[in-house]
């Protein structure tokens, strides 16, 4: 699951229902500052932060983020699918 923006209290426990009803195996990647922290926005109506929802797997930083870091981003899910299918 790719979470991209800011997210509100109105919408987490939409967010979490969906994140609850996906398929095993669960990935979920924040997407830009807005996402991971909540950005300069600190007031009664914005989440500080989805990883008090979710539990994130790959934080990609920036806002927006640059490419190069979206990249990376991917390249490191991609190496956390290939350990975890290594595993079993």
């Amino acid at each position: 699951m790719f979470v991209v923006g800011t997210i509100s209290h109105k919408i987490a426990p939409v967010l979490r229902r969906v994140y609850d009803q996906m398929c095993e195996t669960k990935w979920v990647v924040a997407f830009g500052v807005c996402t991971c922290t909540g950005a300069s926005m600190i007031n009664y109506a914005t989440v500080q932060g989805i990883d008090t929802i979710l539990p994130v797997d790959i934080y990609i930083p920036g806002c927006p983020p640059r490419p190069e870091a979206v990249l990376d981003g991917l390249m490191k899910l991609q190496t956390k699918i290939e350990k975890q299918k290594q595993a079993l």
